[in-house]
């Protein structure tokens, strides 16, 4: 009797875990990057996310960017935020995926990088994309080098035409 019940109890938790796992998950995702570096060092890179699972719920979620793995901010009611920053002369452009892991994703990915196996290969709960079309990082020519040139050349051609005038 006392087994039957462990059993019962046993496979109760196990469909809890299971049933509680976000399956079919929807995502709406915004994000921002900065876009002038003429004043600051590094890029920023934020994305916020809405996830509704088709049932279960989302847990804690893990943010996998370049081998990377950093916890995933909860910004609201099934709303999450992951940001970071890169230096603005290594930012590249383009899309960036941020693969998103739960606890059991992230599980498997620490036991792959410290076994060093690929992490690639780890399922990911969903994907977010970032787009960074790039940094302004200011004009190619100074203005201060565009005035000194300018007021080189008037100069010269002003001391040309009086040597011409003079002669």
């Amino acid at each position: 009797m006392g087994q039957s019940i462990f059993l019962v109890a046993l496979f109760a938790v196990f469909c809890t875990t299971l049933c509680s796992c976000c399956s079919n998950p929807q995502v709406t995702s915004k994000s921002f990057t900065t876009l002038d570096a003429t004043i600051v060092s590094n890029v920023a890179y934020i994305s916020e996310f809405t996830v509704k699972c088709g049932s279960g719920e989302v847990g804690n979620l893990y943010a996998e960017l370049d081998g990377n793995v950093s916890p995933v901010s909860i910004v609201g009611p099934n709303t999450y935020q992951v940001s970071w920053t890169e230096e603005s002369k290594s930012a590249r452009k383009g899309d960036r995926e941020v693969r998103l892991l739960n606890e059991d994703g992230f599980t498997a990915f620490r036991r792959a990088s410290r076994a060093n196996e690929d992490i690639s290969a780890i399922p990911s709960l969903f994907s977010v994309v970032i787009n960074h079309p790039g940094a302004f990082s200011g004009p190619w020519l100074q203005s201060e080098f565009i005035a000194t040139i300018l007021s080189l050349a008037v100069a010269y051609f002003a001391l040309a035409s009086r040597s011409r005038v003079v002669a």
